[in-house]
């Protein structure tokens, strides 16, 4: 039976001495970290320097050889000095392998490579895809009366069934097999039970024992806490900083997040030297925004429990999802690792690093790289061509898919670093927002000088690519405050980046909350100037195909409601909207790259999840009554899914209608004792009918007097006698009334979002 693997997403940790393997020549992301796997385990080295060949194909001396390591055998000094067959004397550099496969005492039996009927073996000629299925097959005990009578194609047919052929797309048996789609197929065969021995692997002879179910989470590269030779792992649920991981030289930053076996070396240092992914089931989601009790990604909503550990890299520390939440930002990309029973393990923010960096150039520059004509280029997630690319866009040039992948994102601000050499720093921080720096990327910052202004240019995957003075290269900076207190805020960018607890100057208003600013810097701390929702791309905008009007919409864009006129902007999913075609009347602003992609939306109250619905109580602090500065509040009870939660609002004004009835608040506002909302309205929620328990399809819906409602998702019902939350199987276990509140009528897209028992 062969184990959980997955060789698309293979990865391994580097066996070195004293640095890792690196092979340039791999394009393909995951023959690269193949390569370096069986590297470690000293199976399949390069060829030469820092080359690895993946496309020169493999002769049958070479294949053998290789099967012969991968089978445990390291000594074939007594297999060196005979001939077993005619064209491989034994003085050929093969000899000892070929004479291991045919005599050594645990390989002869298996027969794993053989030689023609006329007594040759045809060391140089070049191997097929039917001869490597079965050496691998026989390699792990299979015999013809397990295979079947008919070669090559009941092996190959063998070899697929148990997954061996996983990752690898040669079709036919005759083809030749290349450097790179042998290393595929030996990993695979090493990760694979042998005939009737469940558990027992090839790995065993090679590795002097393995731990299961671990995720490489950091290096000496990403944390400057861990000495070059350890590494932090997620390992039986913990991550023990204290006593992170030995490992064979420092670990290539490439191979962080993969979710599987370390591979403990032999010999006596018994340090990391690989891990060979289990297949589990991992998921990544890009981050729009949190709270204690969801995620918002591009890609939905997700609700962890409570109690899911989640591990933060610029944090390098591992917490339960209600004690870390507050700590993710916008654009952070987050993975879901689920163990092989599908029970969620562990979420992670997993360092950025600046591998990339080498491959990404400036455009439009004497010294700019040519993107390749068969290249598609795709430019803040839209197909765009050569000619709307402008000068200073980022372009990294990804050889796997064939792509040239362009950023125009852009920070500017007053130069700060922690680097001794100012003029070729190893990390920069502007407003207060520190980023590593690569070699490649330092060399532009030759002419900076401390406290000039300077504008950083970051590629696709967020790393600082380059720099330049302000004066030369500008960023528009406008985006959307999502926290704020008398000295610092955070705001998330319409470029993409986020920028958190950033000192803000002395004049900024708290009301600027919730609400789209320019940001800027000409002293120590940045101003946030509020802009109004003025400018927008004509025409309506169809979701499904992509387009505003005649303009691509990003496949990456990121979407805000105002429900109401100067209410907080509330980040939401593309995927909570139901329309096929949001009318133009709907979208009140959008941002447009330099190439004329919307990146950004403002719509009205379009999926109605912008607000929070619940009972709401007007209250007034008479504490403070004798000096005439009585606080007025907003108070809000409401049901998260799982229990009953109170938000408090400080405002003005208290809006009309409360006295613990069923309302909305705009998502957003501030639940900051000291900060004042200065405008808060509130939505009063519509009484559609009052049921009985039968009247409900589940928990998705209810047949009112005016026809069918959908309910919102896990919604809680108010029971009015005990001035209480519960769910709603508990009320309709325990209550035979209930009244229906909607946000809009069915027929606009409304659904019940607050119940009353009694």
């Amino acid at each position: 039976m062969k184990k959980r693997f997955v060789s698309l997403c293979l990865a391994g940790l580097i066996m070195v001495a004293p640095a890792s393997a690196v092979f340039t020549d791999i394009s393909d992301s995951r023959v690269s970290q193949t390569a370096a796997v069986l590297d470690a385990l000293g199976i399949m080295q390069g060829v030469g320097g820092s080359s690895f060949a993946p496309g020169k194909a493999l002769t049958r001396a070479q294949f053998c050889k290789l099967a012969v390591t991968a089978m445990g055998v390291t000594d074939v000094s007594p297999y060196a000095s005979y001939t077993i067959f005619p064209d491989v004397k034994h003085s050929h550099w093969a000899a000892p392998y070929i004479n291991a496969a045919v005599r050594h005492p645990e390989l002869k039996e298996k027969s794993i490579i053989r030689g023609y009927a006329d007594g040759s073996f045809g060391p140089d000629k070049i191997v097929s895809y039917g001869e490597v299925c079965t050496m691998l097959l026989r390699m792990l005990g299979y015999k013809e009366e397990d295979v079947g009578p008919f070669w090559p194609a009941d092996y190959i047919a063998q070899a697929q069934a148990i997954g061996l052929t996983d990752g690898v797309t040669i079709t036919d048996a005759r083809a030749a097999v290349k450097r790179g789609d042998a290393a595929v197929l030996l990993l695979n065969a090493l990760n694979t039970d042998k005939k009737g021995e469940e558990g027992s692997t090839l790995l065993d002879k090679v590795a002097s024992s393995t731990v299961k179910d671990c995720i490489l989470l950091e290096t000496g590269k990403t944390h400057s806490g861990l000495a070059a030779d350890a590494a932090l792992f997620y390992e039986d649920g913990v991550v023990d900083a204290e006593s992170p991981r030995k490992t064979a030289g420092t670990l290539d930053s490439s191979m962080i997040g993969v979710y599987g076996t370390i591979v403990i070396g032999k010999g006596s240092s018994k340090v990391a030297v690989g891990v060979i992914p289990n297949g589990n089931k991992t998921e990544t989601y890009e981050v729009v925004n949190a709270a204690a009790d969801r995620i918002v990604t591009t890609n939905g909503t997700l609700r962890p429990d409570r109690k899911t550990k989640l591990y933060i890299s610029r944090d390098h520390v591992m917490n339960e999802y209600e004690n870390a939440w507050a700590n993710l930002q916008s654009g952070d990309t987050l993975t879901l690792y689920y163990n092989e029973y599908g029970v969620l393990q562990l979420m992670a923010v997993l360092p950025k690093t600046t591998a990339g960096a080498a491959h990404s150039f400036v455009y439009g520059l004497a010294t700019s790289r040519r993107i390749p004509a068969e290249y598609t280029i795709i430019k803040n997630g839209a197909k765009i061509d050569a000619s709307k690319l402008k000068k200073y866009d980022v372009v990294t040039l990804d050889a796997a898919n064939r792509q040239a992948i362009v950023s125009d994102t852009r920070l500017s601000g007053k130069y700060q670093t922690d680097s001794t050499t100012y003029s070729h720093p190893s990390q920069v921080e502007i407003l207060r927002q520190k980023f590593s720096v690569s070699s490649e990327a330092a060399a532009t910052f030759k002419d900076m000088k401390l406290n000039d202004y300077i504008t950083l240019l970051f590629d696709a995957d967020g790393n600082v690519a380059a720099a330049y003075p302000k004066k030369d290269v500008s960023a528009e900076m406008q985006g959307i405050v999502t926290k704020i207190d008398a000295e610092k805020a955070t705001v998330t960018l319409t470029n993409g980046l986020t920028l958190r607890d950033i000192s803000i100057a002395k004049d900024v208003k708290t009301d600027v909350m919730g609400r789209l600013v320019t940001v800027s810097q000409s002293g120590e701390g940045a101003d946030l100037i509020r802009r109004t929702l003025s400018g927008k791309t004509a025409g309506n905008w169809s979701v499904a195909e992509g387009k505003l009007g005649s303009n691509a919409v990003s496949s990456k864009v990121r979407v805000y409601e105002e429900v109401l006129s100067g209410a907080p902007l509330n980040a939401i999913n593309v995927s909570d909207i139901d329309l096929t075609s949001v009318p133009a009347s709907q979208i009140k602003y959008t941002v447009q790259d330099n190439a004329g992609t919307v990146t950004n939306i403002v719509l009205g109250d379009v999926t109605g999840e912008s607000w929070i619905y619940g009972i709401g109580y007007g209250k007034r602090d008479k504490t403070d009554e004798e000096d005439g500065n009585s606080p007025e509040y907003v108070v809000l009870r409401h049901w998260d899914g799982a229990k009953q939660e109170e938000s408090t609002f400080r405002v003005l004004t208290l809006p009309r209608g409360l006295g613990g009835v069923p309302i909305a608040v705009p998502r957003g506002y501030s639940t900051d004792e000291s900060i004042v909302n200065t405008s808060l309205d509130t939505l009063k929620l519509t009484l559609i009918d009052t049921v009985k328990p039968s009247a409900f399809d589940g928990s998705s819906g209810v047949r009112t007097k005016d026809g069918y409602y959908e309910l919102a998702e896990n919604i809680g019902v108010y029971v009015s006698e005990q001035n209480r939350f519960v769910s709603l199987q508990t009320a309709k276990s325990n209550y035979t009334s209930f009244r229906v509140y909607a946000n809009k009528t069915a027929e606009n897209g409304g659904k019940i979002r607050v119940i009353v028992a009694s």
